[in-house]
C-alpha cells in the first residue's frame, strides 16, 4: 500500500493494483503519435517509464522551441 496527502492535507492510501491502475490512466491520456504506440505498445515499455520518456521529449521539444529552432527532429 501507498499513502500519500492529498491536496486538503489528508492522508489517502491506495493499494498497489490501484496506484498502477491510476498510471495506466495516465499512459492512456498522453498524446502519443502512431509511431509510439507501435514502438511502445502494452506490453512494451512499462507505464512509470513511459510517462518519463514522453515527458522528457515534451521538455526537449520546448526547449527548441524556446531557443528559436522552428522544427524538431529525433
Amino acid at each position: 500500500m501507498g499513502a500519500v496527502l492529498d491536496r486538503g492535507g489528508e492522508m489517502s492510501v491506495w493499494t498497489k493494483e490501484q496506484l498502477e491502475n491510476m498510471l495506466e490512466d495516465v499512459v492512456n491520456e498522453l498524446d502519443l503519435s502512431g509511431s509510439a504506440i507501435e514502438k511502445h505498445g502494452p506490453l512494451g515499455t512499462p507505464p512509470a517509464e513511459l510517462v518519463r520518456l514522453v515527458l522528457a521529449e515534451k521538455d526537449r521539444r520546448i526547449a527548441y522551441l524556446e531557443s528559436g529552432l522552428i522544427g524538431v527532429k529525433k
